[in-house]
């Protein structure tokens, strides 16, 4: 009798502290909510690739280029198309948006998957090598590159 007179006793000293533990830990696991308007999404960035260029029959005319949005992500595009250089021979430069590499932009909306357009643009004289890859400019002034290029000698 004694020793379970002792441990009723011993349940009784562990029960308070136990429940007010509990209630500790349930009143500090309350989800807090947050303003809607202090919340940032993460920034998804559109994810492009450089398609095909097409060429005309008779040769030194680019007729059409094609990038392919593998996703758009959720930042605004102001704008995307190719960067190209036509180059006396073949390099290792990649044409960049911002700078002396002419744009061909695209003026359809960004969609997913392949775009396509028409641009016309002719191979200057003495140039033997072309190379060319989309880009994509974002709010803000950032340019994000396709992974992959094209490099054509002629």
């Amino acid at each position: 009798m004694a020793m379970r007179h002792l441990f009723i006793n011993f349940s009784l000293y562990f029960r308070l502290p136990v429940i007010l533990l509990l209630i500790v830990v349930m009143a500090s696991c309350n989800k807090h909510d947050v303003a809607p308007g202090n919340t940032k999404p993460e920034k998804i960035m559109p994810d492009i690739r450089t398609g095909p260029a097409t060429f005309h029959t008779l040769g030194g005319v680019v007729e059409t280029f094609n990038v392919n949005f593998e996703k758009l992500g959720n930042v605004p595009i102001d704008e995307y198309g190719i960067a190209y250089v036509f180059q006396v021979e073949a390099t290792l430069t990649e044409p960049v948006a911002d700078g002396a590499n002419p744009v061909a932009k695209f003026k359809s909306a960004a969609k997913q998957g392949p775009i396509t357009e028409t641009f016309k643009i002719g191979f200057p004289v003495g140039t033997h090598a072309f190379a060319y890859r989309a880009y994509v400019k974002i709010k803000g002034g950032d340019v994000l590159y396709a992974e992959n290029s094209f490099k054509i000698t002629y």
